[in-house]
């Protein structure tokens, strides 16, 4: 099932009776995102704020990722890994030579119903209307201005002509002008530097707001870079998205409530911050690069996407559960020996990552530490866990239970110094380089211990079955008395 686009997804919704339709007027500074952190922390459905006050003729919606179970109904399906999982099952009939790759690439991995396609767009150019006419949104009361918070940067790779969509907090300046959050990691950045070393300082990108739900998780998800985030959204929605192409031979999607394009130049830096992000601090203000204004593209009846962010689990929490899953099969691929991973709610998805392993050797939990810290955004985790394969990585009392019983901290516990982390990190002094923590809470060979592994406790089987016997009849007199 694949949405049009996100008025598609909104009646998909009200025939459901998920969406709460907000009558009354609010105001983007500071009211939208306070209600909006209230519902996501009350598992409420989407709201759809229908008087904005200043910004007649405008909607605005929220909390579209309000849960794991949005993923359910986005994707049609409560295995996230299903999809995934389809697409690389069809990797195991690649040829092998790698004439015959490209020969047959489309064919073999389906790439035709999955690329994007040219569509006639839904939007029309606006020239009365500037950045200072949007109602971006102010989420917390000592950040420097309003924001985007949910809104789609895209630019094209110089060389591949790869397009990168990517979910970045921009800062309004004024009617021409906004500054864009990209960290040195992330592929808007990675991609200026490709312009950079081409002698190009102005970059042509397009932000827009407004899209089908599963385009707006691809641009928000760790797709690796060199991946076209359209080819990868195809792949999610099981068809391929809908685009036009406009003057900058950038391509976005037809059916965008609004379309902002122009240029970052790079030889622009302005202050931007603070602001209050998903760790729950106020991250302190930095330079990043200023977008420049040039046109403005809209449809009728404009429906704006954002976001609320602060201390989990807010939605940015259920889109890194939503990666988990969708990813895990690609982590796997990776990882051979991998069989679960959890990122949890509060870990804030680059603080904390546990993952289960089949161990056949000793020093296997290391080795896997160090090809996940390799690993697209999972290079950015703080702090992995390693458990065995029979440990449940989604019940955190058998993690504890694992560090608690199987890891001496000397021998376990492995600190990396100068290592790139999480820019947004409040605990880091100088990022983006700080610390990493690695605990190996397997059991361990004689190798790795010095001494066998003690054997462990196990009931007779005999003795277990009359035990369960006479235990089900006590539970039940006890039920029925």
């Amino acid at each position: 099932m694949a949405f049009k686009d996100l008025r598609d997804y909104i009646e998909f919704m009200k025939k459901r009776n998920k969406l709460i339709e907000v009558d009354e007027e609010v105001s983007v500074d500071l009211e939208i995102t306070e209600i909006t952190r209230k519902a996501t922390y009350a598992h409420l459905p989407p709201l759809l704020f229908k008087r904005i006050k200043n910004y007649e003729n405008w909607k605005i919606i929220s909390n579209i990722f309000y849960s794991i179970e949005s993923f359910y109904e986005i994707f049609g399906t409560n295995k996230l890994e299903s999809i995934s999982e389809g697409f690389l099952s069809n990797l195991s009939n690649m040829p092998i030579t790698f004439f015959d790759k490209i020969k047959s690439l489309r064919e073999i991995l389906g790439l035709g119903k999955v690329m994007p396609k040219a569509k006639t767009p839904s939007f029309k150019e606006e020239k009365n209307l500037d950045l200072a006419k949007i109602p971006a949104i102010k989420t917390w009361p000592k950040d420097a201005g309003r924001y985007l918070t949910f809104s789609i940067t895209i630019t094209k790779d110089p060389e591949t002509d790869v397009h990168n969509l990517s979910v970045y907090r921009i800062q309004i300046l004024n009617e021409k002008e906004a500054i864009i959050h990209w960290q040195a990691f992330k592929r808007g950045a990675l991609t200026a530097k490709r312009y950079l070393e081409k002698g190009t300082t102005k970059i042509p990108i397009a932000i827009v707001t407004g899209v089908d739900p599963a385009i707006a998780f691809t641009a928000a998800s760790p797709v690796p870079h060199g991946i076209d985030k359209y080819m990868f959204a195809g792949i999610l929605r099981g068809e391929g998205v809908d685009v036009t192409e406009l003057d900058d031979k950038l391509l976005v999607p037809s059916h965008s409530e609004v379309v902002l394009t122009g240029y970052v130049d790079l030889n622009v830096m302005r202050l931007e911050g603070p602001f209050g992000d998903h760790m729950g601090y106020y991250t302190p203000a930095d330079y990043y690069p200023v977008f420049k204004l040039e046109k403005v593209y809209i449809r009728e009846d404009p429906i704006f996407h954002v976001t609320s962010v602060g201390k989990p689990p807010l939605e940015d929490a259920w889109i890194g559960k939503a990666v988990e899953r969708i990813f895990l099969p690609f982590a796997k691929m990776l990882v051979p020996e991998l069989v679960d991973m959890n990122l949890p709610e509060y870990g804030l998805f680059t603080g904390i990552g546990i993952f289960s392993i089949k161990k056949y050797y000793p020093g296997q939990a290391k080795r896997v530490m160090m090809a996940l810290w390799g690993t697209g955004q999972l290079s950015l985790l703080k702090t992995i866990i390693i458990v065995d394969q029979d440990i449940d990585v989604h019940d955190i009392n058998q993690v504890i239970y694992a560090i608690a019983a199987n890891v001496d901290p000397k021998r376990d516990v492995w600190v990396i110094e100068n290592a790139l982390t999480d820019s947004l990190d409040p605990s880091v002094p100088f990022p983006p380089l700080g610390s990493k923590l690695g605990i190996d809470a397997t059991r361990k060979f004689k190798e790795e211990m010095g001494k066998e592994w003690p054997e462990e406790v196990r009931s007779d089987e005999g003795v277990a079955k009359k035990a369960d016997e006479i235990i089900n009849k006590i539970i039940k007199r006890y039920q029925t008395s």
